[in-house]
């Protein structure tokens, strides 16, 4: 394909392409993110992880990684540094003695406390200048969208399935 066969304007602009500001805010927000953990013993990663066991007290390794959307063997490693220094432990999974479940232990407490200030104070910061009745409408309109990427995946994967 040519260099002058590409016609640019048929991209959506960025300003309202839902993809690119989705990528866009998320890149932003890690970067802010890392910038928080600059003098915390933590790195990006495992603080992600860590917050996931947290949201989800219980929930399985496997499941963690696809909602990380990590390789279960990176997440393995994530998980054997955090029982490490105390934060999480494993416990076999009742329903399939294949599988562990991820709790929060004791220890982790004072950081996940600082997590959620830290993500309150952002939160604040990067939705100043929106009103009340704006910030509303964006978090219904992202959950919708949510909600919608789910169902679209949801009916890919079946029709993949049934195939």
């Amino acid at each position: 394909m040519s260099e002058q066969s590409i016609d640019l304007n048929q991209l959506i602009p960025e300003r309202s392409s839902l993809g690119f500001l989705i990528s866009d805010i998320k890149r932003l927000t890690g970067k802010l993110f890392a910038d928080y953990l600059n003098d915390y013993p933590l790195t990006l990663a495992q603080a992600r992880t860590l917050l996931g066991v947290a949201r989800y007290q219980g929930i399985r390794q496997v499941d963690l990684a696809n909602f990380l959307d990590i390789q279960p063997i990176t997440l393995a490693r994530m998980i054997d540094q955090l029982a490490e220094i105390g934060y999480v432990e494993r416990r076999a999974d009742p329903k399939d003695r294949r599988a562990f479940q991820l709790f929060l232990l004791p220890a982790a407490e004072p950081t996940i406390e600082f997590f959620a200030n830290k993500s309150r104070e952002f939160q604040q910061q990067a939705l100043a200048g929106l009103s009340e009745v704006q910030i509303t409408a964006l978090f219904a309109g992202l959950n919708q969208v949510r909600e919608n990427l789910d169902l679209m995946l949801s009916t890919t994967a079946s029709i993949t399935e049934s195939l």
